[in-house]
């Protein structure tokens, strides 16, 4: 892999990326749901009929461009935010990390690099997730979609984790399974590899901007000891 040596982080995405937890969500069930709020707050059908499938690409084609005042925006965000995490609450107890996802966490550290998450999930099921699973301590920092104005692919969270690191995010590697990772990390101004264990395939993520594109967390593991053993 040819990554900066300089490197001191690794921010990585969370659902399909260290774990599955979309797997544990009815989201068919919550996108309705979510349109009826948008239309109840006043953004037009028009408006929602143009956004990307899938209960984040409406929660972020709402964000972008609803024709709604500023705290009218924030507001249905909120609500709708709170609705899908209704959903998203029901993976806490259930899903289990990837494999080779301890190991990899563990293994940082030893490399000179921390961890942190950025993900469109809420900030307190990533948290519940890996508290559960024991590798809570394994992370510096965790940022979920409470109170991001934008998700991914936009980059505020990516730079909001880098603040919180005290990185430039040059530093910072990002990591993720989806292409909106990958043009989140590098809209941030940071290196991006992938991991083929999403719904976004190679040749996707590496169209996106990633350097790199792994099979799993283990093949990533190992690439990372190759650049960054013994810092």
């Amino acid at each position: 892999m040819v990554l900066p040596r300089d490197l001191q982080a690794v921010v990585f995405d969370f659902d399909r990326t260290l774990a599955p937890l979309g797997n544990f969500v009815r989201w068919r069930e919550a996108l309705p749901l979510m349109r009826e709020r948008y239309l109840a707050a006043g953004v037009p059908e028009a408006h929602l009929a143009g956004a990307p499938r899938g209960c984040f690409g409406l929660y972020g084609h709402v964000a972008r461009g609803a024709p709604l005042g500023e705290d009218a925006l924030a507001r249905v965000q909120r609500e709708v935010s709170e609705l899908l995490a209704g959903y998203e609450a029901a993976g806490v107890g259930r899903v289990e990390l990837f494999v080779g996802a301890e190991a990899l966490l563990r293994a940082l550290p030893a490399m000179g690099l921390r961890a942190a998450i950025v993900s469109s999930n809420p900030g307190w099921v990533v948290r519940e997730v890996v508290e559960n699973r024991g590798v809570a301590d394994c992370f510096a920092a965790i940022v979920g979609r409470d109170g991001l104005a934008h998700i991914k692919p936009a980059p505020e969270g990516m730079l909001r984790c880098c603040a919180l690191l005290g990185l430039d995010p040059g530093r910072c590697l990002g990591v993720g399974d989806n292409v909106g990772d990958i043009e989140a990390s590098r809209a941030a101004g940071m290196p991006a590899v992938g991991v083929a264990t999403g719904v976004s395939k190679a040749p996707e993520l590496r169209a996106a901007g990633a350097l790199e594109v792994h099979p799993d967390l283990a093949s990533l593991h190992a690439a990372l000891e190759q650049t960054f053993a013994g810092s």
